[in-house]
Parts: structure tokens; sequence; C-alpha cells
């Protein structure tokens, strides 16, 4: 799926993509990373494909923790 920077789920698109990157820097499968934070695996999988367009900040808190890192780092490469 092809988004606009000057759309507004712009943003899910980059996070979705960051989180991609980190769980694998991590050494995670999807499946790994979805048991590790209490979610269904196929939320993961549609947020990483930019298919699923709202999710809160308090996901992002817990990923940010169970995976040690700040939560800026969802947010790189954002124009």
């Amino acid at each position: 799926m092809k988004i606009s920077k000057n759309d507004n789920k712009y943003i899910y698109v980059i996070v979705g993509k960051n989180i991609r990157r980190i769980r694998k820097e991590k050494g995670l499968t999807q499946v790994q990373l979805a048991d590790l934070i209490q979610y269904n695996e196929g939320t993961i999988a549609n947020i990483e494909n930019s298919s699923y367009q709202t999710f809160s900040l308090e996901f992002l808190y817990v990923i940010s923790k169970k995976l040690d890192v700040p939560m800026v780092e969802f947010f790189k490469d954002i124009d």
C-alpha cells in the first residue's frame, strides 16, 4: 500500500515498518512478539504490513517496554 506523506495515515506506515525493523533486530518472529506482548499475531502482521491503521500509544508503550527500546525508535524516518 502506497500512502503519501501528506496522508494522515502515513505515520502508521512508518511506525509499522519500524516495529518490523526492531522486531527483526531483536531476532523475534511475529508470533514471538505477539506472545511477548500478549496480542494476536494477526494484529502484529497487519500493523507491520500497513493494513491495520489504528493502534494506541499504549500498544507502542507495551512493545517498547518488552523490547527495551525507547518509544522514539518507532517514529524514526518520519519527515
